[in-house]
């Protein structure tokens, strides 16, 4: 589970840098604390910040169960999947130029993997 946990500390630190690009957005675009609109800019930070915490709320847990119950390499491969993903999905979205689709499937495919596998593998454990 070493991996596991090293991944999920990485993801952890691109969380917080991501934060810290909101912040830097904020003075960029001028947007006033606490306000969360105003600008197209900013918005597309604090969006695609918002939207890893929401993506966060599932990996964790399917991280860490995988890991338990699946493999903890498979756990740890799909994880840094996932990290891959949300760094694409962030600048895609940050930038109007870029898509943000392709990360987004990036961390949606790592989370459902990991989700099934974990099923799949408690279930038989549970019930095999």
């Amino acid at each position: 589970m070493e991996y596991v946990t090293i991944v999920v500390m990485l993801i952890l630190i691109q969380y917080a840098w991501f934060s810290i690009e909101v912040g830097r957005a904020r003075g960029r675009f001028e947007v006033q604390v606490p306000a969360t609109s105003g600008s197209d800019g900013f918005e597309r930070y604090f969006r695609a910040h918002q939207n890893t915490t929401e993506q966060l709320v599932i990996f964790l847990p399917a991280i860490f169960a995988c890991g338990y119950y699946v493999n903890a390499i498979f756990a740890a491969v799909m994880g840094l999947f996932f990290l891959v993903g949300r760094w694409l999905y962030f600048r895609g979205y940050t930038d109007p130029a870029k898509s943000r689709s392709f990360g987004f499937g990036m961390g949606m495919i790592a989370n459902v993997l990991m989700i099934l596998s974990t099923l799949y593998m408690a279930g038989v454990s549970a019930f095999g």
